[in-house]
């Protein structure tokens, strides 16, 4: 098994063996993966004024859909499901596992029941490593704001180096009772964010406004709703690095 690099520094790279090099899909831009009822969406809700504003105006929503990558499905993988989705059954003719069992034991206890239960763990197989620079962990959750119903895979985070030296596999439930068929190669399974540890900010304390700050919101509230209503997105709003 090979990996080739031509990596740069304010890049992540998706490494794969030299096999499976254009036999599984690519991980690409979480920007590609934007739902179809999110694009049908009108702006505003025809002509009846400020206040009828949709969800494609939110900046915040669509910020958290365009953040990272995508990693989808290495191939076609057959699912059955029972009633209450505590049975599962899989197969694939992909010439690598695409899926391992977890045993329930290791999400839920008779004690204080996962939420989850009766639903199995088990874990979609990946094929892909990444490399990006020193100091980055990688952030792994579902696909943001764009929910798959038949399935969930849980959230991780992975500290550099072991992303670039292993796979990282993706656990989750499977959601649709009396499923029967194939999720196709090329899936979304999970959007990846580089982040660093870092940055994050370690220390809080809670307290109520200051005067200045009940001036500030009071302030910015009358711009928004008077002067400028798209004060976020025009003026606030910091646009992802391309």
């Amino acid at each position: 098994m090979m990996f080739k690099s031509v990596f740069k520094n304010n890049e992540i790279e998706f490494l794969c063996a030299e096999e499976d090099y254009g036999v599984i899909p690519t991980p690409f831009p979480s920007s590609k993966h934007i739902p179809d009822w999110f694009k049908a969406l009108p702006p505003r809700l025809g002509d009846q004024g400020f206040q009828t504003s949709t969800i494609k105006r939110c900046m915040p929503f669509l910020d958290s859909m365009l953040m990272g990558y995508i990693i989808p499905l290495a191939a076609d993988v057959q699912i059955t499901s029972n009633d209450n989705c505590s049975g599962i059954t899989y197969k694939s003719n992909f010439y690598r596992p695409m899926i391992e069992n977890h045993i329930k034991e290791q999400v839920t206890s008779e004690k204080s029941p996962n939420p989850l239960d009766p639903k199995p763990p088990i874990k979609f197989m990946n094929y892909w490593m990444f490399k990006t620079p020193p100091g980055y962990s990688l952030l792994f959750l579902p696909p943001l704001n764009r929910p798959d119903p038949r399935f969930t895979c849980f959230s991780g985070t992975v500290d550099y180096p072991y992303y670039e030296q292993e796979y990282v596999n993706f656990p989750f439930t499977f959601n649709q009772p009396n499923f029967a068929g194939i999720i196709p190669a090329g899936t979304p399974l999970v959007q990846v964010i580089p982040i660093k540890k870092d940055d994050l900010l370690p220390k809080h304390r809670s307290r109520s406004f200051t005067e200045n700050e009940i001036k500030s919101t009071h302030l910015m509230r009358t711009i928004r709703d008077f002067v400028h209503e798209s004060l976020y997105k025009d003026k606030l709003h910091k646009k992802l690095p391309k």
